[in-house]
């Protein structure tokens, strides 16, 4: 992002247009690779068993982050120095990939129960 956003003065102005730009780009791309990979080779289902997961639960998963990952983001860019901002992000990704797994888990097992 900072180069990107290179040449522009530090700020809250240019901290809050790096989230925007990241939020609107690499978290829907991000969230929606992580469904498909757990899917395929996670869980092992089909593809068109995973397409109509994801088609189901990415919007309510897309709309969490976009809950969660500003603020994250906005930490990152605003007060972390830069060579600690991939250490802290992908620290949180960690726990972010906890999360996206127990609600697949939870997904799985309300799946199991119905059938």
């Amino acid at each position: 992002m900072d180069k990107i956003f290179k040449g522009q003065k530090k700020g809250k102005e240019t901290t809050a247009k790096k989230v925007i730009v990241e939020q609107l780009t690499v978290s829907p791309w991000n969230n929606m690779m992580f469904m498909m990979y757990y899917g395929l080779v996670v869980e092992g289902r089909p593809f068109g068993q995973v397409k109509s997961k994801v088609k189901k639960d990415f919007a309510n998963i897309q709309l969490t982050a976009w809950k969660f990952w500003p603020i994250v983001s906005w930490i990152n860019y605003e007060y972390m120095p830069l060579q600690l901002r991939v250490l802290f992000a992908s620290s949180v990704a960690s726990c972010w990939a906890v999360f996206l797994n127990l609600k697949a888990a939870r997904s799985i097992a309300g799946a199991s129960k119905n059938a």
